[in-house]
C-alpha cells in the first residue's frame, strides 16, 4: 500500500515505479482522498509506504496532519521515499516522529536525489539540462536499491541530511510554513491567456480561473505546480520566481533503455 504526493513529478515517478516493481495496486495520491474517512486495511506481510517530496528540509506540513489522521490498521512493515533537490535535514526524524504518534514504527527510509523545482526564494533555480540529467540516471539505481530492499523487508535508513540539518529544520522551515506557504504572492502577468492549464494542473485543486485570470484559495501547499506548468511562463510568486527556468519530470533519455515513465 502506497500513500504519495507530487507536484512536479519527481515523487510521481517513484511511487508509480514503486508500484510496479513491488506489484502493489493499492496506491493512493494524498490530495484525492484528505476529505475521505476511509478506512484502510493493510492484509498481514504487505508493506505500507510513503513517497512525498522534501519541502523546507521536512515532511509537507499537510502531509504530516495527513498522517496524523488517516485510518490505516494492522501497519506492519513501514518505509518511506523522499525526494530532494539536495538534502533533507531532519525530514527522517520529522516522519518518525509523526509515525510514532499513531504508534507505527518506521523500519525503512531513503531519501532520492532528483532535479530541482523549488525557485520561490533568492539563490533557487532549477538545474541545469547537465545536472537534470545526470540526477534522473543516478536515481535510476538508487531506486533499484529501495525496491530490493522493501522486498526483503529490511531495516534502515539513508536521507543524505546535509549540512546544518538541525538549523534548516528547526529553524527555516517553522520561518518557511509561516510565511512562504501564503498563495498571496502569486500572480498571473500580462502574457497569460487564462487557458486554465494551471488550474487544471493543481493537485489541492487551489485555483479557479475568474474573468480569464487565475485565483488561488487557500489550500496552497507550495509545490508550485501551477508555475512550472504554465505555457506562457505568466504566472510568478511575487519576484521571486522572475527570469527563473521551469521543470516538470518527462523521464529520461529516449536512447536510454530504462523505463522511467
Amino acid at each position: 500500500m502506497i500513500f504519495y504526493f507530487s507536484g512536479t513529478g519527481n515523487s510521481d515517478w517513484v511511487a508509480r515505479t514503486l508500484s510496479r516493481e513491488l506489484n502493489d495496486r493499492n496506491i493512493f495520491f494524498i490530495p484525492d482522498i484528505l476529505a475521505d474517512d476511509a478506512t484502510f486495511t493493510v492484509t498481514d506481510g504487505e508493506p505500507v509506504g510513503f513517497v512525498f517530496p522534501v519541502y523546507a528540509w521536512g515532511v509537507p506540513r499537510f502531509i504530516e496532519q495527513f498522517i496524523r489522521r488517516v485510518d490505516i490498521r494492522n501497519v506492519g512493515y513501514l518505509y518511506f521515499v523522499c525526494t530532494c533537490g539536495d538534502d533533507t535535514g531532519l525530514t527522517r526524524e520529522l516522519f518518525c516522529k509523526a509515525a510514532s504518534s499513531r504508534h507505527w514504527t518506521v523500519d525503512l527510509g531513503y531519501s532520492i536525489t532528483m532535479p530541482e523545482s523549488y525557485i520561490s526564494l533568492p539563490g533557487f533555480d532549477i538545474d541545469t539540462l547537465e545536472n537534470e540529467k545526470r540526477k534522473k540516471q543516478e536515481a535510476v539505481g538508487r531506486l533499484h536499491t529501495i525496491v530490493s530492499l522493501i522486498k526483503e523487508q529490511k531495516q534502515g535508513f539513508d536521507t543524505i541530511p546535509g549540512s546544518m540539518p538541525w538549523i534548516k529544520s528547526r529553524i527555516l522551515r517553522p520561518l518557511f510554513n509561516t510565511f512562504l506557504l501564503s498563495p498571496k504572492p502569486f500572480k498571473s502577468l500580462d502574457a497569460c491567456t487564462g487557458c486554465g492549464i494551471c488550474a487544471g494542473s493543481c493537485p489541492m485543486h487551489n485555483i479557479t480561473i475568474n474573468n480569464g485570470r487565475p485565483t488561488w484559495g487557500k489550500e496552497c501547499v507550495g509545490c508550485l505546480r501551477c508555475y512550472h506548468t504554465c505555457p506562457h511562463h505568466a504566472l510568478h510568486y511575487g519576484r521571486f520566481t522572475l527570469n527563473k527556468g521551469q521543470y516538470l519530470f518527462k523521464g529520461l533519455n529516449p536512447k536510454r533503455s530504462i523505463d522511467l515513465d
